[in-house]
């Protein structure tokens, strides 16, 4: 695509119920992380790519996540707010006012990666075709993966919508970090839903992709998680 994408949504709203009790008193994207919040991570990255908007959506205990994210310097920060957590689907279009009009990057609050060669994010962005896209989801091979929930990701990573597909690391897995066109909001249901509704529908339209993740990957959504990536990063530091 020409131009950088300029705005990105962290989902950072949830429970974090896997992660008590930790999560009683700290949201999840605030839980450390080898020394860090979980989500600074992904705030790295987006840094680096140069993000310019951050939207944010918060519930469980967010008071803590305003003021930790008021506090971020050279990021333009707004916040949605819900009520209770709206899922990850729900939270999308609860945020869709504040998103825009252009591709906007999504990151899910528990994810750590690391890039070899050129970042994840610039080569999303390069690969984004806003003819043929409503989403361009990274795949990270599963052998190499740190944290997975066991879902219904072969329904979307196939050899036809991936291209770089390669055999040997199959199967792939959907990692948190991708590209949607806020578009795709606009027939979207209210309230609770996952996103994985506005997958199959932009998978049976012929409009979702993947590609394949070069480097490192990490979920921190378990406490079992977060030990597996803090003893995984004590070997090999991002």
């Amino acid at each position: 695509m020409s131009g950088k994408i300029q705005t990105a949504m962290l989902l950072a709203a949830g429970y974090g119920t896997r992660l008590r009790p930790l999560t009683d008193h700290t949201p999840k994207p605030l839980v450390p992380v080898a020394g860090r919040p979980m989500i600074e991570y992904a705030l790295d990255h987006l840094r680096a790519y140069g993000i310019s908007r951050l939207v944010i959506n918060v519930s469980h205990l967010k008071a803590q996540l305003t003021d930790y994210f008021a506090a971020q310097p050279g990021l333009s920060v707004q916040i949605s707010e819900e009520a209770e957590p709206l899922e990850t689907g729900g939270g999308l279009k609860q945020a869709a006012p504040l998103l825009g009009h252009q591709p906007v990057f999504a990151i899910n609050s528990d994810i750590l990666w690391s890039d070899d060669g050129v970042p994840a994010l610039d080569r999303l962005a390069q690969a984004w075709d806003d003819d043929r896209m409503d989403f361009l989801l990274l795949a990270q091979p599963k052998a190499r993966a740190v944290g997975h929930d066991q879902g219904e990701d072969h329904l979307f990573i196939k050899p036809g919508n991936t291209p770089g597909w390669n055999p040997a690391d199959a199967p792939y897995i959907i990692s948190g970090i991708g590209i949607f066109h806020p578009r795709v909001l606009r027939e979207a249901p209210d309230g609770k839903f996952s996103v994985k509704v506005l997958w199959l529908r932009a998978l049976a339209q012929n409009r979702l992709f993947c590609l394949p993740h070069h480097g490192r990957w990490y979920q921190t959504g378990t406490l079992a998680d977060i030990r597996q990536t803090e003893a995984a990063l004590q070997q090999n530091p991002l």
